[in-house]
């Protein structure tokens, strides 16, 4: 499978800035206020074709933002008097940016959670994943923004006053540095994330009837938990009429420790359902060969903790010695009387108690032909 960065630039919420950027860089050659409306148009037009893009749409919140304040200060272009002291633009846009930058860093677990209520759909989740990339862009354009106002205030107090070629660094050239330092060091932070994740195992997200309508790192499906449906293989084996059952592993996400069939896995993102099998086989018992597990019911697992489509198989063992290995925990073989008697008390984990019956059947009526 091909593996591509999970981040494309559309993530880097810096971009947002560049309205901003083109109204700084723009005052030194026109009149402010013509400088403000054509970086609002701008903002407005970047929205505008955002919003016009074929796809799912990546809500660029600094964007939004950004074409905000500029929109306010076209508002106050219209006032009479100087709303901008001649020459102060670039500082006056820096200093209106990162104020709402840092009420959003400083609100971004409100923020994120808010998108993340909102998820109904695959779509949705892309909201979210949007409203993180604008928390990220904030912190790094407020570091930029610190470290602007901490160079201001020690070249005044040493300094005073302050000589033209000092004005025109401090109040011209570090303001736009400060976004562009932003949109670089933002982008460089994509690069090196894609580099490290290129080679992130991925799963599937699907819907109930099994169609894949898109994908997520495996380690984020366990952190969204029930938010989105990922398909996952289990496998039941039987011997001699009985169930091969063992312990949960304790770092399982759902009935850790508890009593389950041995063997149980996501579906890789790319990967068939017989490409799944074999390699929870292989991985699972290594030492086995020409098992052939049956494909027997999928159906729609969900609780608080997750949100599975699930496809059970199941594999009957002449030769049951292929199972002596550690990887079983706590392993037996449980006749169906043994199992109902600890039916219904956490003993079991809840797929398995949900799967009971039809296993059963299938193992009673599969022994019930072996004796005929």
């Amino acid at each position: 499978m091909e593996h591509k960065g999970i981040l494309s630039s559309a993530f880097n919420m810096s971009l947002g800035f560049v309205p901003v950027i083109i109204s700084i860089l723009l005052c030194e050659l026109i009149t402010q206020d013509t400088a403000i409306y054509i970086g609002t148009g701008i903002g407005i037009v970047g929205i505008y074709l955002s919003h016009r893009q074929k796809g799912v749409l990546l809500p660029n919140f600094i964007l939004y933002i950004a074409t905000g304040v500029l929109s306010l200060l076209s508002l106050a272009a219209l006032i009479p008097g100087d709303y901008v002291p001649p020459g102060a633009l670039p500082l006056t846009l820096e200093v209106g940016i990162l104020i709402p930058m840092l009420s959003l860093y400083m609100h971004k677990r409100r923020f994120i959670n808010y998108f993340l209520r909102q998820i109904g759909a695959c779509k949705k989740r892309l909201y979210a994943q949007g409203a993180e990339a604008a928390v990220v862009s904030a912190r790094i354009v407020l570091i930029f923004g610190i470290l602007h106002f901490i160079i201001i205030s020690i070249t005044v107090i040493l300094q005073s006053p302050l000589s033209k070629t000092s004005l025109f660094v401090l109040y011209k050239i570090l303001p736009p540095t400060v976004f562009i330092m932003s949109i670089l060091f933002n982008q460089v932070a994509i690069r090196f994330f894609n580099h490290l994740m290129a080679h992130t195992e991925y799963v599937p997200i699907v819907n109930t009837k099994g169609d894949v309508i898109g994908k997520t790192p495996a380690i984020e499906a366990i952190n969204y938990k029930n938010t989105y449906i990922n398909p996952v293989i289990r496998i039941a084996v039987s011997t001699h009429g009985m169930l091969f059952l063992c312990d949960r592993p304790s770092t399982a996400i759902l009935d850790k420790n508890k009593v389950d069939v041995p063997m149980e896995c996501y579906l890789r993102y790319g990967e068939s359902l017989a490409e799944g099998v074999n390699r929870l086989i292989s991985n699972a018992i290594p030492q086995a060969k020409d098992i052939k597990p049956e494909f027997n019911i999928v159906y729609h697992f969900e609780n608080e903790v997750t949100n599975r489509l699930i496809y059970l198989f199941i594999i009957d063992l002449e030769d049951d010695s292929v199972l002596c290995t550690p990887r079983f925990k706590n392993s037996k073989l449980w006749n169906f009387k043994q199992i109902e008697e600890n039916l219904g008390k956490g003993f079991f984990s809840c797929c398995f108690e949900d799967e009971y019956e039809h296993l059963k059947n299938v193992i009673y009526i599969r022994e019930k032909y072996k004796e005929s």
